[in-house]
């Protein structure tokens, strides 16, 4: 399960909205200072995420809990993202590719089928990500409530200088 550190904004009946920072993959290397994409990820602020996640408790707001999401749907939103797309498009370059031996034409035949076929796929992968995000299993939990917010110490301990 992948687990995250969020902060409660809010709560309704049977559900809390929590705001967490989005997670990147680049700053973890050790050429994250020479790497162009470190570099650019570091100058830009996160992307701050809000969700909502099942709670059958109330939590205030500004409580520090922790939430997760299993690896099996992260998994099952890239397939769909990701790959689906890209085999109707490897799909269309084969049909256009036939059509173009059969017509005696050029390229252009080959790139427009390619084109539409990864469109419909992108279309189909919409389709099904509203379908899959409805899933039950596909939304985040709530594994445990926290406490008090950690802002303050975050602030405290941001300073540059050592202290005396």
């Amino acid at each position: 399960m992948m687990t995250a550190l969020a902060e409660v904004t809010g709560s309704g009946d049977g559900y809390l909205t929590v705001r967490c920072q989005q997670k990147t993959s680049c700053g973890s290397c050790a050429s994250k200072s020479s790497c162009g994409t470190g570099v650019v990820s570091n100058a830009l602020p996160g992307k701050v995420l809000d969700i909502r996640v099942p709670s059958s408790e109330p939590v205030p707001a500004g409580t520090l809990v922790e939430i997760g999401l299993e690896e099996q749907t992260v998994l099952k939103s890239a397939m769909l993202v990701y790959v689906l797309p890209l085999m109707f498009a490897i799909g269309g370059a084969f049909v256009g590719q036939f059509l173009s031996d059969l017509l005696e034409s050029g390229e252009g035949i080959i790139i427009l089928s390619s084109l539409l076929a990864g469109g419909l796929g992108m279309g189909l992968a919409r389709r099904f990500s509203r379908k899959l995000e409805q899933d039950t299993g596909s939304t985040p939990s709530l594994i445990r409530v926290i406490g008090a917010s950690v802002a303050g110490a975050a602030v405290i301990n941001a300073a540059t200088e050592d202290s005396d």
